[in-house]
């Protein structure tokens, strides 16, 4: 349990921290849905996320959206944080009863931080 907490306030400090290095924005919580501080088109992802078909679901979108961060996309990268910042968000008992997990979602910042340059950055924080 206290291993999940870690990794979990990790993932946290990872996100704001690629927030505010490539985005050049500050931010005190990953996700805040309740003060509308999302695009709409992220919030329609995130409840497309959380729908009936569960982790089939989440799996397939985030193929969608490394592959919109690998082909650079506009907006995939806030795309991405907002994704992976909301599923940080859920316990490790409802990731784990669909097959995923906050070390997966540690996985998936990794990936995107490589792909910005910012990988060794992020690996400094995961120590």
């Amino acid at each position: 349990m206290y291993e999940q907490d870690y990794i979990i306030r990790m993932n946290n400090e990872v996100i704001r921290t690629m927030v505010k290095l490539l985005l050049n924005k500050d931010t005190g919580v990953p996700v805040n849905i309740s003060e509308g501080t999302i695009k709409s088109e992220n919030k329609k992802m995130l409840e497309a996320a959380n729908g009936q078909s569960g982790i089939d679901n989440i799996k397939k979108m985030e193929e969608e959206i490394l592959t919109l961060v690998d082909a650079d996309k506009e907006g995939a990268l806030e795309k991405a944080l907002v994704f992976y910042g909301y599923l940080n968000e859920l316990t490790e008992d409802a990731l784990l009863s669909q097959n995923y997990s906050h070390e997966k979602i540690k996985k998936g910042l990794k990936i995107i931080a490589e792909r910005y340059g910012i990988l060794n950055v992020i690996d400094l924080i995961y120590r």
